[in-house]
């Protein structure tokens, strides 16, 4: 398994295990963007600034051109993100300045504390602790060990097969920040499956039920847990930044929350794939055994693999009761890293052993986004925007619930424009908690189950590297995937909008 993030984090981000990324040629819109998304985002920005707009003050109007420029540069792919961000902050520190547009002896007033304001986010840390937790569950072996056993125990049929996939998947998600890492681990569980049972790629709809399950699974999981894929915790880190903690802001509470209708949906795929592509057997004789010879192979559990096992259960015991206790879901993750760092024979691994597999251009980047979202919340630009353009097209009197339906509806298909969910989360995170702000709603209540949806980029391709990745396996094809991904999506969207009627009914999340 690599714990490299790709399209669910920015493009080139850092932290290869030693898995190569697929190669993927750059032709097209992303050969136009690297060429002129820079030009473009700065052009973007300048007009922005040139055009009037009412009821807006000097200091929201350079934060709405730096906001603009941001949105075409994330988009285009024009530098890298990193790169993006240092710009950025360049901007908010010498033109902008402050929030308010404080002047002292007729000169700007700059403060670090406003350019820099979302680098002190809580989770920026989590993000790289919980790399280190995955990077030990990884290199120990217990990863794999764990994904063989569910395979042998429910995988002697088409249906089984491609349901203990999924059921892996989801049970390593939680200390998985990145769909990248899961779609490595599981491509040989695709191939070793497909080779055992006698298919060949592009030739058997098993096949094609198979790689396009964990590419439905890889996007589901990644909604179910806060610490499923890294836009999750950029959004909480923006709703924070926007409106402090609250009991909806904890790993404990999104769990809650959206794991359930995650594992429905996770089931229903298996069921929906295997109707729409049905397998050409109904039993598979003798499937299991290249399993059991790779458990056999893999021999009795190390002790270091207890300890990686003690380590995960660490942290995700106080994770998911994180609204009992109160500890902060990055401090969790610090414990379980530090048990894993303490020297040997206690600890796992060495510092050595992840400081290139950490994905700090990722730190670098979710710190900008979250600063962006901060900053935007101070100086209530995007709030002014919003007013204006509700009132201009009447949905003032759209109720709360019908609102947050239509914002999850759009959510779930707007995937399909974008080529990184990580640059639709900086994007869209800013305006959904703005939109909450200029209607008087409860930020967090409001914006966190539209977080939920940013996990949802199974329908193209190039949406997340996780389509790639499988696609790569030869089992399906581009139309294949939209084909059964744009009804799966409506699927998704209902069984949203049960749950809102329901459960979050219950658990006062409506």
């Amino acid at each position: 398994m690599t714990t490299q993030s790709a399209k669910e984090a920015p493009a080139g981000a850092s932290g290869s295990t030693g898995t190569a990324k697929p190669q993927q040629k750059v032709g097209g819109f992303e050969a136009w963007g690297k060429k002129w998304g820079l030009s473009l985002s700065l052009f973007t920005g300048l007009l922005i600034w040139l055009i009037p707009i009412a009821g807006v003050n000097p200091v929201q109007h350079k934060m709405l051109s730096i906001f603009g420029g941001a949105i075409v540069v994330w988009v285009t792919m024009g530098v890298n993100f990193a790169v993006s961000i240092f710009i950025m902050i360049c901007f908010l520190y010498f033109w902008v300045g402050n929030g308010t547009g404080a002047m002292k002896n007729g000169a700007l007033v700059r403060s670090t504390d406003f350019a820099l304001s979302g680098f002190s986010s809580a989770s920026l840390w989590l993000i790289a602790t919980g790399f280190v937790i995955s990077i030990a569950m990884v290199r120990t072996g217990v990863a794999r060990r764990l994904l063989l056993h569910v395979v042998k125990g429910v995988g002697r049929t088409p249906l089984g097969a491609i349901v203990a996939g999924s059921l892996t998947t989801y049970l390593v998600a939680p200390i998985t920040p990145s769909n990248t890492a899961r779609s490595m681990a599981m491509v040989p569980v695709v191939e070793g499956l497909a080779e055992t049972y006698k298919v060949k790629a592009g030739e058997s709809n098993f096949g094609k039920a198979l790689a396009l399950s964990q590419a439905f699974a890889n996007n589901i999981t990644g909604s179910a847990f806060l610490t499923g894929t890294i836009p999750n915790t950029m959004f909480f880190a923006a709703i924070i930044a926007a409106v402090g903690t609250s009991k909806y802001t904890t790993w404990g509470f999104w769990a809650l929350a959206a794991a359930p209708t995650n594992f429905v949906l996770l089931m229903l795929a298996c069921w929906y794939l295997t109707k729409l592509y049905p397998p050409e057997m109904k039993e598979i004789t003798g499937g299991i055994a290249r399993v059991e010879q790779d458990l056999k192979a893999m021999g009795r559990m190390s002790t270091e693999e207890k300890k990686a096992i003690g380590c995960f259960v660490v942290a995700v015991g106080l994770w998911g009761t994180d609204f009992f206790h109160g500890f902060s879901p990055t401090m969790v993750a610090f414990i379980a890293s530090s048990l894993i760092f303490l020297p040997k024979p206690l600890g796992i691994l060495g510092w050595r052993d992840v400081q290139y597999s950490l994905p700090w251009e990722l730190f670098i980047y979710i710190g900008g986004v979250t600063t962006m979202a901060n900053c935007l919340a101070r100086t209530k630009a995007v709030d002014v925007v919003l007013k204006m353009a509700f009132a201009s097209l009447g949905l003032q009197g759209v109720s709360y619930f019908w609102l947050l339906m239509l914002l999850i509806g759009f959510s779930i298909f707007s995937h399909c424009i974008w080529s990184t969910t990580t640059a639709m989360t900086g994007v869209m995170a800013p305006i959904y908690i703005g939109i909450a702000q200029s209607l008087g709603f409860d930020v967090a209540r409001f914006c966190v189950p539209l977080a939920f949806m940013m996990a949802y980029a199974f329908f193209l391709p190039f949406n997340t590297t996780g389509n790639l990745i499988f696609m790569e396996t030869g089992h399906y094809k581009p139309n294949d995937l939209l084909k059964s991904s744009l009804p799966f999506g409506f699927i998704v969207w209902i069984a949203w909008f049960i749950t809102a009627l329901t459960w979050w009914r219950v658990i006062g999340l409506m």
